[in-house]
């Protein structure tokens, strides 16, 4: 099989790419990307702003995306996180199209849950340009495979965390490094997580199973279990300072205003989503017994995205 991971640079294209080349599955592993200087794996096909890479392939795993711009519009999110997904699906030969791997987030259920988390099959309830950008996506994939029978599925990934990332927990990790950064609460909020490998390793699996057990599908990519925030923040080497909630809101106000005050709100939420029983492999959803969180393996070692 020809494979196209576009974004192949990204936090979680560059490890599937890496998972696919590793997997022997795959006579080709394709990397569509933005520059030619782009940093990628040993042994993937380079494809620079070139969509005649989606012609021939035979799974598409597509990773582009506008996130993590605070600042970014509406629009700016609609144009690459809709807008491109249509230009990418529109280069697909209708005649032979593609298995497509979709990788959304659980953004789309909204910006926090009880702390018992929610079902996979919870209406969406998305709260930012970002997240409707992602469901607005997904419902685009939804008509194209319609229209020319193809197979398509939707892995929406909890925060991801590994080699590359620059995400939410690699500006955590930041932020405890500089010294800036106290617990809002008493830090048992639960977090839901991605290990990066676990999102590679459930993508593959979905290229390869039966088109009743995967098409149109949603799946919920994460860890085998929730982190408090304090094992978070003790897993990235920070210390256990904690403020309580209302004099962490009034000191976020005072520093940096009302952004500062979400932040603060978002960081105390619980983000709890439970994965449903699925056709998906133990270890590829990460239903493993053991926590591995920021293991040795990938710390410190960021690679610069290019």
């Amino acid at each position: 099989m020809i494979a196209l991971v576009t974004g192949a640079n990204g936090c979680v294209g560059y490890a599937l790419c890496e998972a696919l080349l590793a997997d022997g599955g795959f006579r080709e592993v394709r990397g569509l990307v933005r520059r030619a200087d782009a940093e990628l794996p040993e042994g993937v096909v380079r494809f620079v702003n070139d969509l005649s890479c989606c012609v021939d392939a035979d799974v598409i795993f597509h990773c582009v995306a506008l996130v993590h711009q605070p600042t970014a519009t509406k629009e700016e999110y609609q144009k690459v996180n809709v807008g491109f997904t249509g230009q990418l699906l529109d280069a697909c030969n209708p005649e032979r199209p593609p298995r497509f791997v979709f990788f959304s987030t659980v953004a789309v259920y909204g910006e926090s849950t009880p702390r018992t988390g929610i079902a996979e099959d919870t209406p969406p309830a998305p709260a930012t340009p970002y997240a409707a950008s992602k469901l607005a996506a997904e419902k685009l994939i939804d008509r194209w495979a319609d229209d020319v029978g193809a197979i398509a599925v939707h892995l929406r990934l909890a925060t991801v965390y590994g080699p590359r990332d620059r995400g939410n927990i690699a500006k955590l990790e930041a932020a405890i490094k500089a010294g800036r950064f106290f617990i809002p609460g008493d830090g048992k909020n639960k977090k839901t997580l991605c290990a990066v490998e676990n999102a590679a390793a459930a993508a593959i699996t979905v290229a390869r199973l039966g088109s009743m057990a995967v098409a149109g599908k949603r799946f919920v990519i994460a860890d085998a279990a929730p982190y408090t925030l304090r094992e978070i923040v003790s897993a990235l080497g920070g210390k256990s300072l904690a403020l309580p909630l209302p004099l962490a809101l009034l000191v976020a106000r005072v520093l940096k205003g009302r952004d500062g005050v979400a932040q603060v709100r978002k960081l105390a939420a619980d983000n709890v989503y439970k994965t449903s029983p699925s056709p998906l492999t133990p270890a590829s959803r990460g239903d493993n017994k053991e926590k591995t969180l920021f293991s040795p393996r990938w710390a410190g070692a960021r690679g610069a995205r290019k």
